[in-house]
């Protein structure tokens, strides 16, 4: 027999995260004729259209009517492969049922160690549709860095280590939490009051007594440009910073020449010092390295593609042309864009 959910009109559109359990019918009861659209515009979001009942009368949901000052709307039970809409818990049901003893021979040889680099490079897409503001390959990418987090846990549970409730648990905690000007009695007026709000129930939260735990606190794998970014970020906040970056920029120029005369055993560490100094200006100029650095390279990229197109129309061979044949078409691509 067919569970069903039952839910006022006014709780369904107040509900900020409504979703009808996996197999139950729906029934939406006290409907006033002003908001019918409403509640017909959410459930067509929730739901996908469909059939439904209105006072006795069976119709699609996309043609559905109010029925006088106030009535109820039926949805039936829809079957899971039938659906048009899902919702989070259907994203965790798939992924058990991918992991079942005959689901998917790949999905079930999965551990966190063998696909934790799908979560790399799935945040980087992500990013890589946002700098190109592209709404609907957002949409998919950010569903598939959700699928990483969901994924784990599904693991996770299996080994009887933790559960998705046990994610979004600590997760909203750790909001709360980190939101005392939110949800607590602490005042902030703006974005920097607020930030530094976090900032100290964050350290309070992880038991941080210092700067240097919070410093290595920073997860090594990040790239190392953001690594060092949030490092200096951390200094600063305690005043070991310099005031300008025009005097940031003076180390650069400090660190470059020590770099051009580092010995073979000391280039390396050179080296790494004159990015650390570059990122540092970058930082005073609120301008985050990796952002930067990603724009310059799809920029020479674009540049080089062109002037390898130029040079074959011209019969120029790249190898053998030399830097200032190829440094005159580049700046001629440079001049035009």
């Amino acid at each position: 027999m067919t569970d069903n959910y039952i839910v006022s009109a006014s709780s369904l559109l107040t509900n900020r995260a409504f979703s009808v359990p996996d197999g139950a019918s729906l029934t939406v009861s006290g409907i006033t004729k002003e908001s019918f659209p409403e509640v017909k515009s959410k459930l067509l979001h929730i739901l996908g259209n469909g059939p439904c009942e209105v006072a006795g009368r069976q119709t699609l949901l996309t043609q559905a009517e109010s029925a006088g000052e106030v009535c109820d709307l039926f949805i039936p039970a829809t079957d899971f492969l039938q659906k048009q809409r899902f919702g989070f818990y259907d994203l965790i049901y798939i992924i058990h049922r991918l992991r079942d003893e005959d689901g998917c021979e790949w999905d079930k040889a999965q551990t966190h160690e063998s696909i934790r680099s799908n979560a790399v490079e799935e945040a980087y897409e992500l990013v890589e549709a946002i700098n190109n503001h592209d709404l609907d390959n957002m949409r998919e990418e950010t569903g598939d860095v959700l699928l990483q987090g969901a994924f784990h846990a599904v693991m996770a549970e299996g080994a009887g280590e933790y559960d998705i409730s046990d994610v979004i648990s600590e997760l909203c905690k750790k909001l709360i939490f980190r939101h005392p000007h939110v949800f607590g009695e602490v005042k902030a007026n703006n974005a920097e009051e607020a930030l530094a709000a976090w900032e100290k129930a964050k350290m309070a939260e992880k038991k941080q007594k210092n700067v240097t735990e919070r410093m290595t606190h920073v997860a090594e794998t990040l790239p190392q440009s953001m690594r060092a970014y949030k490092v200096q970020k951390y200094a600063a906040g305690v005043g070991f910073d310099f005031a300008t970056a025009e005097q940031s920029a003076e180390k650069v120029t400090e660190e470059l020449k020590e770099f051009l005369s580092a010995s073979e055993e000391e280039k390396e560490m050179e080296g790494g010092d004159l990015l650390f100094a570059a990122i540092n200006t970058l930082r005073k100029r609120k301008v985050e390295p990796e952002m930067a650095l990603l724009r310059s390279v799809d920029k020479f990229v674009r540049r080089f593609s062109e002037v390898e197109k130029r040079a074959t129309e011209k019969g120029i061979e790249l190898k053998t042309a030399g830097l200032d044949v190829l440094e005159e078409i580049y700046q001629q691509v440079k001049r035009e864009e």
